[in-house]
């Protein structure tokens, strides 16, 4: 159950910056003003659950585990990160999709 409720957190977290009328003005300044990088990151659905389910899953100490003994601890902490990141953008890639979809949106 925490699994979902951190899922629905970084979904709704992403959702309200990429989307919201409050951080419009954000994303109006960073496609101005900004690099690439802050650009797609403020207005991309895929691209910043990516980054706050890693901060989720560091704050939370929750992340997808991954432990292989042939592996250094370090690249073990890593790739447990970056799964973790990437579990969290699919996952709330999906929501998005579907949300997309029901509204009737392209």
């Amino acid at each position: 159950m925490e699994f979902i409720i951190s899922i629905l957190t970084v979904y709704g977290m992403s959702a309200i910056v990429t989307q919201g009328k409050i951080f419009e003005p954000l994303r109006d300044f960073t496609e101005k003003h900004s690099p690439n990088f802050w650009k797609y990151l403020t207005s991309c659905m895929q691209c910043l659950p990516f980054w706050v389910g890693i901060l989720v899953s560091l704050l939370t100490q929750e992340p997808i585990m991954v432990n292989q003994e042939y592996l250094p601890n370090f690249l073990n902490i890593l790739f447990t990160y970056l799964f973790s990141g990437a579990l969290y953008s699919g996952t709330t890639m999906f929501i998005h999709t579907v949300f997309v979809h029901l509204k009737g949106d392209k």
